[in-house]
C-alpha cells in the first residue's frame, strides 16, 4: 500500500494558494486600483466582473494572481479610452492625413 499523505498536503497547499490569490474584498482591489492612479468606479467593475464569474477566466481556469489580471484590465481599459478619443476626434484616427470636411469648391 501508498501512503496518501503526500496527496493530502498538495492539495491543502493548492487550496491556499487559491484563497491567497484572490483578492478579501472590494476594498483591497479599490485600493489597488487608486495606487495604479485608475478611478474607484474602474476598480468596482473589474471586482463585480470576476466576483461574478467566481474568479475564473473563460469560466474555466481558476485565476491564481488577481493583480496581473488587475493589471491587463486597466491595459484594456486605456485602449478603449484611446479608441473613444479617436472617434470623438476622426483627425487622429485618419492615417491618410486627410480632412473630413472637404471644400468642394476647390480646383484640384
Amino acid at each position: 500500500m501508498v501512503s496518501n499523505t503526500n496527496i493530502n498536503k498538495q492539495i491543502i497547499n493548492l487550496n491556499k494558494l487559491s484563497l491567497e490569490s484572490l483578492p478579501k474584498n472590494d476594498f483591497e482591489v479599490i485600493e489597488y486600483f487608486l495606487h495604479k492612479k485608475w478611478s474607484e468606479g474602474e476598480a468596482m467593475k473589474f471586482f463585480n466582473h470576476y466576483e461574478g464569474v467566481g474568479w475564473k477566466i473563460g469560466g474555466k481556469i481558476q485565476i491564481t494572481n488577481w493583480k496581473a489580471i488587475a493589471d491587463n484590465w486597466l491595459l484594456k481599459a486605456k485602449e478603449i479610452k484611446k479608441e473613444k478619443i479617436s472617434k470623438i476626434n476622426p483627425l487622429k484616427r485618419d492615417h491618410l492625413m486627410t480632412v473630413n470636411q472637404k471644400d468642394y469648391g476647390k480646383p484640384l
